[in-house]
C-alpha cells in the first residue's frame, strides 16, 4: 500500500477499504508479481546473480580505493601544512628570543645608567647639604666675617 499525501487522507482510505468500499485515487495497492524475473528463466537468473554480486563488489572496492587515495592525499597535505606551520613557529620563536635578549641587554644598560644617575644625585644632595650646613654655621657663628655663598647658590637650587 502506498499512502496518500496526508495522514488524515490515509486514515479515511483505510476506513473505506476496511468497509469494503473502493478506494479510487486515495490508496493504491501494489501487489508483487508472482514471477520476479520478468520472464527470465531461473537458471539464467541464478547464473547472473553471482556475476552481479562480483560486479557490485568490484565497484565498491574501486570506490573504497578512490576514497583511500583521497584520504592519503589529504593526510599528506595536512602533514605538509603542519610541517610548514611548525617551521614558521620555530622562526618566530627564534626571532622573539633574539628580541628578548636585546631588550634584556637594553634594560641592564638602562638600570646601570639609572644607578649612576641616582648615585650622582645622592652626591649632589650630600654636597648641597654640606654647603647649607656650612652656611647655617656661618650665620650662627659670632665671627664678624661672613662666608661668601655666591658659588653655592646653584647647588641649593639643584
Amino acid at each position: 500500500m502506498v499512502p496518500p499525501y496526508s495522514i488524515t487522507e490515509f486514515a479515511r482510505a483505510v476506513a473505506r477499504r476496511s468497509q469494503g468500499q473502493s478506494v479510487a485515487g486515495d490508496l493504491q495497492v501494489i501487489r508483487p508479481d508472482s514471477d520476479h524475473g520478468g520472464g527470465v528463466p531461473a537458471t539464467l537468473r541464478a547464473a547472473l546473480i553471482p556475476q552481479l554480486a562480483r560486479m557490485m563488489m568490484s565497484r565498491l572496492v574501486q570506490a573504497l580505493f578512490a576514497q583511500r587515495t583521497t584520504l592519503i592525499d589529504t593526510q599528506e597535505e595536512a602533514t605538509r601544512r603542519m610541517a610548514e606551520l611548525e617551521e614558521r613557529i620555530a622562526r618566530a620563536q627564534e626571532s622573539l628570543q633574539g628580541r628578548f635578549a636585546a631588550y634584556e641587554n637594553r634594560i641592564a644598560e638602562l638600570e646601570k645608567l639609572l644607578a649612576a644617575k641616582e648615585e650622582e644625585s645622592r652626591e649632589l644632595m650630600r654636597q648641597n647639604f654640606q654647603l647649607a650646613k656650612r652656611a647655617l654655621e656661618a650665620e650662627n657663628s659670632p665671627q664678624p666675617g661672613r662666608m661668601d655663598l655666591s658659588d653655592a647658590g646653584f647647588l641649593l637650587r639643584a
